[in-house]
């Protein structure tokens, strides 16, 4: 006669059925199990957290409640296919594939599905992991790489266009110098402010094609607004355009790279600018903080940002400015990102507002 195996040497724990509960509520990938008519028997909390249902909204409801439509009818197939022949083609295999949280969207998941008898009736137990963050990781390192062999690619072009367009800078320069007549003079001007503005676009390309660097340490949030505030204060003095900083008393300490971030703000204070070019207004600078993040939001009251627009914002090269390059929100992306940051933006009832969100250093 076979030896019983032997799963858990504490009897007392064993005679109790605390230890399968605490088990399954502490466990951190969903459990769910559910009866031969697809609907659940069993769900932990882990799934309420990972679905955003509550236990109670969904025990005793179909499985097709947490399925993409796509997917519903074929695991019901499996599970006819299993009780009539005791074979399935997705039973006792790690595999992945998409589930439906409340609120409709899609995730990807890990699954593992088994099937136990139990008092003659089938029930079929299945372990999801979110595996959101793990794909968006593969998504950025992937991204990461192939900009890494662009960038290689672009920085070669952009010194070989550059070395002579610096010559053509410099020659320019020279004769807009000696030059007396005010007809030539003024036609060297535009050539050189061409010239200038090409190497600016030269500039913006190698830098955003190139991998970022940062060079991090903690500082003063606040204490950078303010600098970068300094520096364009008097061209929004000149428009006509109020400046405001809102900020908590004392400092507010993140870990970053200063001269990057202020690279952000430059190009945000840049766009407000124009957005209220030749009819005034105000701009605001807000630094918040709360228990995990560090805001930092930039408002104007210009005339807000075009729906259509605003779903571009940040596309590489995408702008609608006669001379823009379409790469200075490109690369404040960028290097949000890379601070393992979010920026966004949105209209408000006065014009625009970016959101900056960074993460609070650890003590």
């Amino acid at each position: 006669m076979a030896k019983k195996r032997v799963y858990c040497l504490d009897e007392g724990l064993l005679s109790s059925q605390d230890l399968l509960h605490g088990i399954i509520e502490s466990a951190t990938d969903a459990i769910i199990a559910i009866k031969e008519d697809h609907r659940i028997i069993l769900y932990n909390l882990a799934a309420e957290q990972i679905f955003g249902y509550r236990v109670e909204e969904v025990l005793g409801q179909d499985l097709d409640l947490l399925l993409p439509p796509e997917v519903a009818g074929k695991h019901k197939q499996y599970i006819e296919e299993f009780i009539k022949t005791g074979h399935s083609p997705v039973l006792g295999k790690v595999m992945e594939g998409m589930a439906k949280r409340k609120d409709g969207s899609l995730f990807p998941v890990q699954i593992s599905r088994s099937a136990t008898r139990i008092n003659g009736h089938w029930v079929f137990t299945a372990i999801l992991r979110d595996m959101s963050a793990q794909k968006e990781m593969e998504r950025r390192l992937l991204e990461s790489e192939k900009l890494a062999a662009v960038g290689m690619a672009v920085s070669r072009i952009v010194h070989e266009i550059k070395n002579p367009l610096v010559a053509i800078g410099g020659l320019v320069l020279s004769l807009l110098k000696k030059e007396e007549d005010p007809e030539k003079k003024k036609k060297l001007s535009l050539v050189f402010r061409e010239v200038e503005r090409l190497e600016k676009l030269l500039n913006d390309i190698s830098n955003f094609a190139k991998p970022l660097k940062l060079e991090k340490k903690k500082f003063d949030l606040v204490n950078l607004c303010e600098e970068a505030l300094e520096v364009y204060r008097p061209r929004f003095e000149e428009e006509g355009i109020k400046v405001k900083l809102i900020a908590p008393k004392g400092k507010v300490m993140v870990l970053g790279d200063e001269e990057r971030l202020k690279e952000v703000l430059f190009n945000l204070f840049q766009n407000a600018l124009e957005a209220m070019a030749g009819k005034g207004g105000e701009l605001t600078v807000e630094v918040r903080e709360t228990p995990h993040k560090i805001i930092l939001a930039v408002r104007d009251t210009g005339p807000g940002i075009p729906p259509e627009v605003l779903k571009q914002l940040f596309t590489p090269f995408f702008t609608t400015k006669r001379r823009g390059t379409g790469l200075g929100l490109s690369i404040s992306l960028k290097i949000i990102e890379a601070h393992q940051g979010r920026i966004y933006a949105h209209n408000y009832d006065r014009g625009a507002e970016f959101i900056i969100e960074l993460p609070r250093p650890q003590n």
